[in-house]
C-alpha cells in the first residue's frame, strides 16, 4: 500500500470521527441517559450501547447505581427530655425515574453534575426532616445499658421495619414525587456535647451501679436460701443421729440389765470378774506398780477368793 493511500485512509477516518461526534454518544452500562432539545426531553435511554442524536440535541447522563457515599451534614438535636445529641445520618438512595429527576433539579442549561448537586441539597433537607423523630425520645431510650429501653434501632426503621426515618423518609419522597428511590437509612454517627459528657457518663456509671445492687440483693437472697437448707438439713441429720444414739443407748441398757440380773445372783463372782477386769487393763509385759498387795484388787495376786459353787450350797 502506498503512503498516497494509507494518507487517504487516515484522512477519511478522521472525516469520519469528526462528523460522527456530534452525532453519535455512548450509554454505559451504569447509567441512565436523557436525549435533550434546547432543555426539554426527547427521549430517555435506559439500555448500555451506541445510540444517535441530532447535533444541536444533548445528551445528559446519570449515574443510576445506588449511591451510598450520601451523608447529611451532623446536626444538634433536642430530645423529648431537652437534651442535646449531635447525629449525623448517611442514606442510601439511587435515581428510579430519570425525567422525572430532571425535569424536578434542572433550571436552565444546567449540566448533570449541577443537577446532581441540586438533588443532594434537596435530600439533605429531608433527612433533616426525618431526623427530627429523635425529639420524640427521650436521652436514656438513645444512650443507654439497659437493652429493654433501648430505642435506637426503632428510631432508625421503626417496629419490624414499619416506622422510624426509613419509613418518614420514603412517605417524604413519594410525596414530592421527585424521581428518587430511598433504598436505606442509618445513623452514621451520634453523640453529645462536652457540656453533657460528664453527666451521660455519670447516668451510665448509675446504671451500672443499679445493676450491681441488683445482682448483690439476688446473691443474698441466694445466700440466705442456702443457707436456710443447710440448717435444715443439719438440724434432720442431728435428729437422726440423737435417735439412733438413744437407740443403741436402749439396746446396750438391756443387754446390760441381762448381766445386772446374773451378778444379783452371785455377788462375790460379780466383784471377782470386776477385779480381773481391772487387772487385765492395768498389768501388761511393761508396767511396774509398787503397791500393798493387799490392796484391792492386787490381793487376789497372793490368793484367790473362796467362791462357793452354788450347787454346794
Amino acid at each position: 500500500m502506498s503512503k498516497r493511500v494509507l494518507f487517504i485512509l487516515v484522512g477519511f477516518a478522521c472525516v469520519v470521527i469528526l462528523v460522527m461526534n456530534p452525532i453519535a454518544f455512548t450509554v454505559r452500562y451504569q447509567e441512565k441517559a436523557l436525549v435533550v432539545t434546547f432543555g426539554k426531553i426527547d427521549r430517555e435511554i435506559s439500555e448500555a450501547g451506541l445510540y444517535w442524536k441530532m447535533p444541536w440535541q444533548d445528551v445528559m447522563p446519570f449515574d443510576a447505581r445506588i449511591r451510598t457515599d450520601f451523608a447529611a451534614t451532623a446536626r444538634e438535636i433536642n430530645t423529648r427530655d431537652k437534651q442535646n445529641i449531635i447525629v449525623n445520618v448517611f442514606v442510601n438512595w439511587r435515581i428510579s425515574d430519570v425525567s422525572t429527576y430532571y425535569n424536578t433539579f434542572h433550571t436552565g442549561n444546567d449540566s448533570n453534575k449541577e443537577v446532581d448537586m441540586r438533588a443532594k441539597i434537596r435530600l439533605e433537607g429531608l433527612v433533616a426532616d426525618a431526623a427530627n423523630i429523635f425529639s420524640e425520645y427521650n436521652f436514656n431510650q438513645l444512650v443507654t445499658l439497659d437493652k429493654s429501653n433501648f430505642k435506637l434501632p426503632e428510631v432508625e426503621r421503626g417496629a419490624d421495619d414499619q416506622g422510624g426515618m426509613l419509613k418518614r423518609l420514603k412517605d417524604k419522597v413519594k410525596r414530592e414525587n421527585i424521581g428518587v428511590e430511598i433504598l436505606d437509612i442509618g445513623i452514621n454517627r451520634m453523640g453529645v456535647p462536652d457540656m453533657v459528657t460528664e453527666a451521660v457518663f455519670e447516668r451510665m456509671r448509675e446504671d451500672r451501679r443499679a445493676e450491681i445492687r441488683i445482682l448483690e440483693a439476688e446473691g443474698k437472697k441466694q445466700a440466705s436460701s442456702i443457707l436456710a437448707r443447710a440448717r435444715s438439713e443439719a438440724k434432720q441429720i442431728v435428729a437422726e443421729a440423737q435417735a439412733q444414739a438413744r437407740k443403741i443407748e436402749g439396746q446396750g441398757d438391756a443387754a446390760a440389765a441381762e448381766y445386772y440380773t446374773e451378778f444379783q445372783k452371785n455377788p462375790e463372782l460379780a466383784a471377782f470378774l470386776r477385779k480381773l477386769e481391772t487387772l487385765r487393763k492395768t498389768l501388761n509385759s511393761r508396767t511396774t506398780i509398787i503397791l500393798d498387795n493387799q490392796s484391792t484388787p492386787y490381793e487376789l495376786l497372793n490368793k484367790g477368793p473362796e467362791i462357793l459353787n452354788q450347787t454346794d450350797k
